[in-house]
């Protein structure tokens, strides 16, 4: 039970605000029931008084007919219409007289008795008595008359201001129950409407593929629960992510082993030759040509060293973490990466990048972009493939991006980034994409490909890349007119010149 109405818990909040509501809702009702029984009260006493008015009023019309006629059947109905009238007084004496003020029922009781007896004495009197007599019984009857009507006006009085009592009972009635759901409805808006909308607002960033840290938008437990529960979740799927990208480029090192072999291969021969050369002419070459060879060897060892270092490099995994770097060397590395691939597949590469291009990015993880973007194009096209790869630096805003194109990645440098941006485009002539498969081309494992020459991971992991750096990507393909990735990145993290 102390789990149940614990405050602490978004359940406790939602069931204390519902047990006040109710419990405010019963006694309000409770003091409208006894207020209701108060009205009915007023209006019974309202028809007892009603009906003694008109018990009366009967009587003294009977009176006038007695005095008019001198008939002994009138005094008998004015006699009976007097005994009702007498009877209503004893039977609700107690509720009448709660109603007058100025007389009491005994008074109204004794007053009537007279009459009766007043017109039993009538009946008996000879003419001559008759008269004061008659006199007597006019005068009482007008008091009993004037006696009632006081009382019903009395009784009206009071049943007006019952319902005008029972009225403002209503309207508080109403005014407690709103101002109880009002506050009731802002505890629960407090408690469980505003912290959502935080959430909403804090996975935001999540849906756009940044994997940020949720923080609770309440302390109650149930909020607590789901965010550490979500944060796990989180980073689960971080250490997915990364294992993933580092499974993609492992295969792709995989594939490009032979390559790097080969580009190994010429500055080891050549450095192997220049040594025969100086171990054969040692004793007889002059000065001039020894310091030539040497330095061959010294050239030829630091290119064999720059490219294991290209490789190793990209084949490292680090925390992503962004550098100043220039995007034409950036993708000169990448064609030494891929040199021999290149060749044999005689892949046509073009390049058009400022030399003085410079971006705030992660150099590795670019690395693997412009890998996974000229795999996919030799996978689609084939060998002698055509791919060109330009930039600029638009300043103007974000270019428009053409029709049907198929966007991924961070939308923000889309909607809401009110700077230029970088847009780096890698286009081939290859067979183009089917439209009712571009929509896919970004799905984890998705391919078009033969079985063993990819797993669908090159696009996916390419958006995943431009996201990381707050951008975003669109890919534009027809059947038969080649396909071209549009990679917008924002200008803030540009130098150009």
């Amino acid at each position: 039970m102390g789990s149940f109405f614990d405050l602490s818990s978004l359940r406790g909040k939602i069931t204390g605000a519902y047990i006040v509501l109710v419990a405010g809702t019963a006694a309000l009702g409770v003091i409208a029931f006894l207020d209701l029984m108060f009205l009915e009260r007023q209006v019974l006493e309202g028809e007892v008084a009603s009906a003694l008015k008109d018990a009366v009023l009967e009587m003294r019309r009977e009176e006038k007919n007695l005095f008019l006629y001198m008939d002994d059947r009138v005094l008998a109905r004015a006699d009976e219409y007097a005994l009702k009238s007498l009877d209503i007084l004893q039977r609700n004496r107690d509720a009448l007289d709660a109603i007058e003020r100025d007389s009491k029922p005994s008074s109204t009781i004794s007053a009537l008795q007279q009459y009766r007896m007043l017109l039993g004495r009538w009946l008996d009197a000879s003419p001559t008595l008759r008269e004061p007599l008659g006199d007597e019984i006019r005068a009482l009857g007008h008091g009993i008359q004037r006696a009632v009507d006081l009382l019903a006006n009395q009784e009206r009085r009071m049943l007006e201001g019952a319902v005008q009592k029972s009225q403002r009972y209503l309207l508080l009635f109403m005014l407690i129950v709103g101002l109880a759901i009002y506050f009731v409805g802002r505890r629960l808006k407090r408690a469980v409407v505003t912290p959502l909308k935080q959430l909403e607002s804090r996975l935001m960033p999540i849906a756009e593929g940044r994997f940020n840290h949720l923080q609770a938008p309440s302390h109650d437990r149930e909020f607590l629960t789901f965010t550490d529960a979500f944060n796990r979740m989180l980073r689960e799927l971080e250490v997915r992510q990364r294992r993933m990208l580092q499974s993609e480029k492992l295969a792709s090192l995989g594939t490009l082993s032979s390559g790097v072999a080969h580009e190994l291969n010429n500055p080891l021969s050549n450095i192997s030759t220049s040594c025969q050369l100086l171990m054969e002419e040692l004793g007889e070459a002059d000065t001039e040509q020894l310091n030539i060879w040497l330095r061959q060897i010294d050239a030829e060892t630091e290119r064999g060293r720059k490219i294991v270092r290209t490789l190793l490099d990209f084949g490292s995994q680090r925390v992503f973490q962004r550098n100043r770097t220039k995007l034409l060397e950036l993708i000169g590395e990448t064609q030494t990466i891929l040199g021999k691939t290149l060749r044999q597949s005689e892949v046509g590469l073009t390049v058009d990048v400022p030399a003085d291009l410079t971006l705030a990015l992660d150099k590795q993880r670019i690395q693997q972009l412009f890998i996974n973007l000229i795999q996919n194009s030799l996978h689609a096209a084939g060998a002698g493939v055509q791919v060109s790869i330009s930039a600029r630096v638009c300043r103007e805003g974000v270019p428009a991006l053409p029709v049907g194109a198929e966007v991924a990645g961070n939308l923000r440098c889309l909607n809401d980034f009110q700077g230029g941006v970088v847009e780096i485009v890698v286009t081939d002539d290859g067979p183009g994409i089917p439209h009712d498969v571009l929509g896919n081309v970004f799905d984890p494992f998705f391919t078009t490909s033969e079985p063993g020459k990819g797993v669908g991971l090159g696009l996916f992991i390419a958006q995943e890349i431009v996201g990381e750096h707050e951008g975003c990507l669109a890919i534009v393909s027809r059947p038969g007119e080649g396909t071209r990735v549009i990679v917008l990145l924002p200008e803030e993290d540009s130098v150009l010149g």
